[in-house]
């Protein structure tokens, strides 16, 4: 995130060979910081393993990839030494790398000439008007060619077209501030008071213009295609302010709203077909308050979502949300900075990191996983600044010698590597009922990825269950490991055992372990489990139950009681082999037999159909909770009023992540 990682230190689509060593020795021949070393101690062994079940019955969306935005680094890289900015581009897309498939273009606003520069290393990306266009910047024109700078930003643009000859297939395009002349404080990083808007009223109409315009001139000029364009970044913050160190700028919940639908009009005027993506904000409780400010109007103008993760409450709203209005969800920007100094051997950077993105991709399900920036600036992350570990990579921006700066890479770029390398775009990520413990189905749907992270100052022993899989062969499962002293280090191969796998893990360490011989789903293992269930409420305790005819609501919460046939369930999937996250599923009632549906805005029971309103979607992180999400309205079940009463009605309510609306399964039998 732009913002809070500037804070003072204090205030805190390649598919990549499965035999890495050889184009990883490639690499770190290339970084500082990379070289394999002999494995280390394994430590004392939990006297126990640790359960794992992979769970293949609840699969994702396919996975677009991983990536990074260009922006700062690209800005100052993009016109080093070709062979210097060939080894960084290789070190972030090529195969010997991390394989990265995504990079996002910084639009920049671009401040006035007559500007004295103020910005971090950078963070000034230039703006595409032209200041010898207009004779006063009022008078740009975005309808006239000598009103553009049609070569602006080549340095950006160089990391384009390297992304795209090293298997990058998507790209997206951001913004962080309108140009300086469109704005109320004359600058791009914000306004005087940065809970104000810095978009001047009457400019909405221009500024879309303007990225539509900047658009086209950068796909023309590169060949590259825009799946996507971001018109407003982390616009419900306070961080952005006349005369910061970087571009940015608030936007109140209806100038959001204003600046996408003034943009897909833009867009159209164009030509363009480009989705616009919204909207970027810093964590999935805002970005969920911001959607929730929006009309349908401006709802149907988003062709993607987008949320960052820096902070992490409230991913199950996002995700919901995605479901509901049947749009993908990307985490579009996240980076840490650790909570030790600049170190490039420390794990507990990279440790963080892993934990980010496995919770991130377990409970928020998005279809990409986008870095802030890959590489940072050397110099302002060492003791005399900030004392950090932000970026994978770190080189001075304003070296003496380009040609010659150091690429050092720090354990955070080897944990990425754990990922990137190997959940490669089209696989599924699976659940887990383990929160350090992320799984997905390779593309095709032959073999799986485990990646491990084990924080612990022991050596833990993990038992992966994989019973939930239709077919597991005996073929050799391989296993690679990053810690203190090794770099996706390939070690032993290690073998199932029947439908089980028990390997023990280093400390401290990020371990990815490849299993070719897991496929298909076996659907007795599939959860739910058939048969008849209780639903109940996670916040309640008390469970679903059709209440009696002449009643208030038609459904209501009792205490659970399965010889009820009242709070009897049956969950049937309306597509018996959709093995996905988004499944529907019809919820009947063993008393009246009738399916739980929502009609006229209101929680009911219908005669079972084929109609959305009557079809639920089920979201789960793995533990055990679901949420229950209409396909017709997105909307959820819900307690009204998040009641713990005996008889409380039951209905539906757009997602807000409270555990009125979380719900365990729990068998009911037939015989009571």
């Amino acid at each position: 995130m732009l913002g809070i990682r500037r804070r003072p230190p204090g205030n805190a689509r390649r598919r990549v060979p499965t035999a890495l060593a050889t184009s990883l020795a490639a690499v770190a021949a290339l970084l500082l910081g990379g070289a394999a070393s002999p494995p280390a101690a394994a430590g004392t062994v939990r006297s126990a393993p640790v359960p794992v079940r992979l769970d293949p019955a609840y699969q994702h969306a396919p996975f677009e990839g991983w990536g990074t935005a260009l922006a700062w680094f690209a800005n100052v890289t993009g016109g080093w030494p070709d062979a210097q900015r060939n080894r960084l581009a290789d070190a972030l897309y090529g195969t010997g790398g991390l394989g990265l498939t995504i990079a996002r273009y910084n639009i920049g606003g671009g401040d006035g000439t007559a500007t004295a520069p103020y910005m971090r290393a950078g963070a000034a990306v230039p703006g595409h008007w032209n200041p010898a266009g207009p004779q006063a910047p009022e008078e740009w024109d975005p309808d006239n060619p000598d009103h553009w700078d049609q070569d602006a930003d080549g340095n950006q643009r160089w990391w384009l077209k390297a992304a795209r000859a090293r298997g990058a297939d998507t790209f997206e395009a951001f913004s962080n501030s309108p140009p300086y002349f469109m704005t109320a404080s004359g600058l791009v990083s914000g306004a005087v008071d940065p809970l104000d808007d810095n978009l001047r009223p009457d400019q909405y109409e221009r500024f879309a213009a303007y990225l539509a315009g900047a658009l086209r001139r950068v796909q023309n000029s590169t060949d590259v295609t825009f799946a996507s364009v971001s018109p407003v970044n982390e616009p419900g913050t306070a961080y952005w302010r006349a005369g910061g160190l970087q571009e940015g700028s608030h936007w109140a919940p209806e100038s959001q709203a204003r600046m996408i639908t003034a943009l897909r009009a833009a867009l159209d005027r164009s030509g363009l077909r480009t989705p616009v993506a919204a909207m970027d904000e810093t964590d999935p409780n805002m970005f969920r308050a911001n959607w929730e400010s929006y009309g349908n109007a401006v709802r149907s103008a988003i062709g993607r979502l987008n949320t960052h993760t820096y902070g992490t409450d409230g991913r199950s709203g996002a995700r919901d949300i995605a479901k509901g209005a049947h749009t993908p969800l990307w985490m579009s920007e996240v980076d840490l900075g650790g909570t030790v100094p600049q170190s490039f051997t420390d794990m507990s950077p990279a440790l963080d990191l892993a934990e980010r993105i496995t919770d991130d991709l377990t409970q928020l399900e998005p279809r990409a996983w986008v870095l802030w920036q890959a590489v940072e600036d050397y110099e302002n992350m060492t003791p005399a600044h900030e004392d950090s570990n932000w970026g994978l990579i770190q080189t001075d921006f304003t070296p003496a010698d380009a040609a010659n700066e150091p690429l050092r890479t720090n354990k955070k770029y080897w944990v990425m590597a754990q990922y990137s390398r190997f959940v490669r775009p089209g696989s599924r990520v699976i659940g887990t009922d383990d929160a350090h413990t992320l799984a997905a189905v390779r593309p095709g749907g032959q073999g799986a990825v485990v990646v491990h992270a084990n924080a612990s100052d022991s050596a833990r022993t993990i038992a992966l269950d994989l019973t939930g899989f239709r077919d597991v062969s005996a073929a050799p499962v391989q296993r690679y490991t990053t810690d203190a002293t090794r770099d996706v280090h390939r070690e032993a191969d290690v073998s199932t055992t029947g439908r089980r796998l028990t390997v023990t893990l280093a400390p401290r360490s990020v371990t990815t372990l490849v299993i070719p011989g897991a496929s298909g789903v076996d659907p007795e293992q599939a959860t739910p489990a058939a048969g008849p269930r209780l639903l109940v409420n996670d916040h309640s305790g008390l469970a679903l139950s059709a209440a009696p005819a002449g009643a208030g609501s038609a459904l209501v919460q009792h205490p659970a009681n399965p010889s009820d046939t009242a709070q009897r369930w049956t969950l049937t999937r309306s597509a018996p082999d959709d093995w996905s996250s988004t499944a529907s599923y019809r919820v009947t009632n063993a008393r009246s037999t009738q399916d739980l549906a929502v009609a006229d805005g209101e929680l009911t029971l219908l005669p079972p159909g084929p109609s959305a309103r009557q079809h639920w979607m089920l979201s789960t992180s793995g533990d055990g909770h679901h949420t229950l999400v209409n396909s017709a309205t997105g909307t959820l079940l819900d307690v009204t009023g998040a009641s713990t009463s005996d008889g409380a009605p039951v209905g539906t309510y757009r997602p807000n992540t409270g555990r009125n609306q979380s719900w365990t399964f729990r068998a009911a039998p037939t015989g009571g």
